[in-house]
């Protein structure tokens, strides 16, 4: 087990240089990325000297599940971990073992201890080249279309496109015998203007982007985009094209 005084001591440096804001402004480029580099360095340092007091195996152990699915899985992507990043209690850590459960909708770290994260402790994590943040519902907004969880950042800009994907478990007796299927909603949002707005079908990106329909509808059309086809891409490409007509 390691000291409580040297943790103490690492955290208690790191937070000093990371806060010292107006020392960052006063130095020159060169010097800015010396400094931020330490500060890197040093929160790497910390994590190796916590051992097993990083905050990032604070969690329970993960239990997974008993039985199998006779389609699909619970994971994000693929049913096995792989390296990815997280921002963890306001630490980031790196080349880290993770999985996402997404019927359970948690994040498991360290791929031999499995460790569930404490969900409200995690602010982004990025995974199979997938970045994801955590928003929390706006209980003051009786008609909130976002939950609280964790969701897909496609496109990050002036305006900012979202995905949802729930994975639920439907039960069937089937001969007798009680089998478990994989089902999966998803749901898409745009962050414009500080809220969120559903994208149920190709007509609410063009009500959305109203003020600008004619020169969408002109770039779905020329740039052969399909809502019904390749969702993700069109809702990507047509976010940033907006972007930019009113940047």
């Amino acid at each position: 087990m390691k000291a409580p005084g040297k943790t103490s001591f690492f955290l208690g440096l790191i937070f000093s240089l990371a806060a010292s804001s107006s020392l960052l402004a006063q130095l020159s480029a060169d010097d800015s990325i010396f400094y931020k580099q330490a500060v890197k360095n040093l929160v790497e340092v910390y994590k190796q000297a916590a051992g097993d007091q990083s905050r990032l195996l604070n969690g329970s152990q993960y239990g997974g599940y008993l039985f199998s699915f006779i389609n699909g899985h619970a994971f994000f992507y693929d049913d096995k971990p792989a390296i990815g990043s997280v921002l963890y209690d306001g630490v980031l850590y790196e080349n880290t073992s993770l999985q996402f459960d997404e019927i359970q909708e948690v994040l498991i770290a360290d791929s031999t201890r499995r460790i569930q994260l404490l969900n409200d402790r995690v602010e982004r994590f990025t995974l199979f080249n997938n970045n994801f943040v955590r928003l929390i519902r706006d209980t003051s907004i009786v008609a909130s279309t976002v939950k609280t969880g964790f969701y897909n950042l496609l496109y990050e800009g002036k305006n900012s496109l979202l995905k949802r994907e729930e994975k639920f478990i439907r039960e069937e007796v089937s001969t007798g015998e009680l089998q478990r299927f994989i089902e999966i909603h998803t749901f898409y949002y745009l962050k414009k203007d500080n809220s969120y707005l559903p994208i149920r079908t190709r007509k609410a990106i063009l009500t959305i982007f109203a003020d600008k329909k004619k020169e969408i509808r002109q770039y779905i059309r020329k740039n052969k985009l399909s809502y019904k086809h390749d969702r993700d891409n069109m809702l990507i490409k047509v976010t940033a094209y907006y972007d930019q007509l009113t940047y």
